[in-house]
C-alpha cells in the first residue's frame, strides 16, 4: 500500500511497484534484471541521474500500458518490450507514467473498497453454497482456458469470490458478458475485479453481497479475523 502511494503522491516509482505491474501486465517473469539493465543504458545515454529515472518511469509505464490501450502484441521475450518500446513513435505521444499512475490511483481505490467488502464476511469454503460454487466455476474455466490449469491461478480466482460473494461474479458474467469477453488477461483475478468496479459501484456490491451472505448457513461465513474451524 505506501509503495503504491508514494507512486500516486511523490510521483516515484519503486522497484516492487514496476514488477508487480509489469507481472500484471506483460507477463509473470523476473523483471529486476531488465530494469536494472535499462537503468544502465539511460545513465549511459543520458548522463543525468534525473533524466535517465523520469526515462526509465517511462519506460516501464508505456511498457505496461501500450499493450491494453492500443493492442500491442507482447513479443515472445516479453522483457524485449520494456527497450523496444522507447523507439516507438507511441513513447512520445502520451506521458505514459501520469497514465500509469492514474491506474495506481485506480488500484489503491479498489483495495480499499475490496476491504469493505471482506469486512462483511467470507464465506470459508467455495464449494459450500451453489452461488459461490457457480461464480467460482465460471471463473476457473474461464481463466483455465486462457492460461491453463494451476493452483495459483484457482486460489486468486477463489480470492475474487471470497472478497465479492458469488453473485456479483455470476451476475457479470450473465448481465455483462461484454466486460468478461474483453478482460486484458486471465492471469490473476486483477483484470476481472477491475471490470466489477466498472460496473457496479461499492453500494451496489455491498448490498449484493449482504443479501448473499443473509442466505447462507453461518456455520460458513467468516469474519475478518476469525479462525476457520
Amino acid at each position: 500500500m505506501e509503495d503504491l502511494k508514494d507512486v500516486v503522491d511523490n510521483g516515484n516509482l519503486p522497484i516492487q511497484v514496476a514488477e508487480k505491474y509489469l507481472n500484471l501486465y506483460i507477463a509473470d517473469i523476473q523483471w529486476g534484471p531488465h530494469i536494472s539493465q535499462l537503468w544502465s543504458n539511460a545513465l549511459k545515454k543520458f548522463r543525468n541521474e534525473t533524466v535517465a529515472k523520469d526515462h526509465v518511469k517511462k519506460a516501464i509505464a508505456c511498457a505496461t500500458i501500450l499493450p491494453l490501450v492500443q493492442k500491442i502484441s507482447i513479443p515472445e521475450i516479453p522483457s524485449n518490450l520494456l527497450f523496444w518500446c522507447t523507439g516507438w513513435k507511441q513513447f512520445d505521444e502520451n506521458d505514459w507514467f501520469d497514465i500509469f499512475r492514474s491506474v495506481v490511483k485506480e488500484d489503491l481505490e479498489i483495495i480499499d473498497k475490496r476491504n469493505k467488502c471482506i469486512s462483511l464476511g467470507v464465506v470459508s469454503r467455495v464449494d459450500a453454497v451453489p452461488i459461490t460454487r457457480q461464480g467460482y466455476n465460471w471463473l476457473y474455466e474461464k481463466s483455465a482456458a486462457e492460461v491453463g490449469h494451476s493452483t495459483d491461478v484457482q486460489d486468486k480466482m477463489k480470492n475474487i469470490i471470497r472478497a465479492y460473494g458469488g453473485a456479483v461474479v455470476c451476475n457479470l458474467f450473465v448481465n455483462h458478458k461484454h466486460h468478461v469477453d474483453h478482460i486484458f488477461n486471465w492471469r490473476s483475478g486483477y483484470f476481472f475485479e477491475r471490470e466489477i468496479h466498472k460496473v457496479y459501484s461499492l453500494d451496489d456490491i455491498i448490498k449484493i453481497k449482504a443479501k448473499e451472505l443473509s442466505k447462507i448457513n453461518p456455520k460458513y461465513i467468516m469474519k475478518v479475523g476469525e479462525q476457520n474451524v
